[in-house]
């Protein structure tokens, strides 16, 4: 090989070095200003691992995703077309009215998108992130070695307490009551 064509190829290979350099770079500033946009004002995040008990979690605006190893999952859904919930992989369905729908099975997946929501989750294995604001109840089944752990705005994993204690969290800035005017 040639001198010539040897400067020639790590020329080449310079110029997609910098190629590459130039993409990473822009990931590294697009993604998290993407991840940032996500994110309204206000929101806050639980996350949930490996939790045998009993949650509940009512959302007033946000998205949430989780799955239960083995479990049965409540969904009430207040407002129709406000968000979208979906669930997948449950082994029974049972419609109660127009708002509520119980699941039951293994490896139930589920997804709330917006709106307003009630997840009441008794099972196995609870796994769930939640982002925006809402509370959370959290119970760790009294028979449970490890009943779990819950996080709150990615802060340090603390152990869900076993019924008959439980535990009431908010995540995100609630939302204020304004007093109505008096006569």
């Amino acid at each position: 090989m040639s001198l010539i064509q040897s400067i020639i190829r790590q020329e080449t290979l310079f110029l997609s070095m910098r190629r590459l350099c130039l993409i990473l770079l822009c990931g590294l500033v697009a993604v998290p200003a993407a991840l940032a946009g996500a994110r309204v004002a206000g929101d806050g995040v639980l996350e949930l691992s490996k939790v045998d008990g009993t949650v509940v979690v009512t959302g007033t605006r946000g998205t949430l995703w989780g799955q239960i190893d083995k479990g049965k999952l409540t969904v009430t859904d207040p407002i129709a077309d406000d968000g979208m919930i979906y669930v997948s992989g449950a082994e029974k369905t049972h419609p109660v009215n127009d708002t509520v729908t119980v699941y039951g099975g293994t490896d139930i997946r589920f997804r709330v998108t917006g709106g307003k929501y009630k997840l009441n989750i008794k099972g196995l294995g609870i796994d769930l992130t939640a982002v925006g604001v809402g509370t959370a109840q959290l119970a760790g089944d009294v028979l449970a070695t490890d009943p779990g752990n819950y996080a709150l705005d990615s802060g340090k994993w603390i152990p869900v307490p076993s019924f008959p204690a439980s535990r009431f969290v908010q995540f995100g800035v609630q939302p204020t009551m304004v007093p109505s005017p008096g006569p």
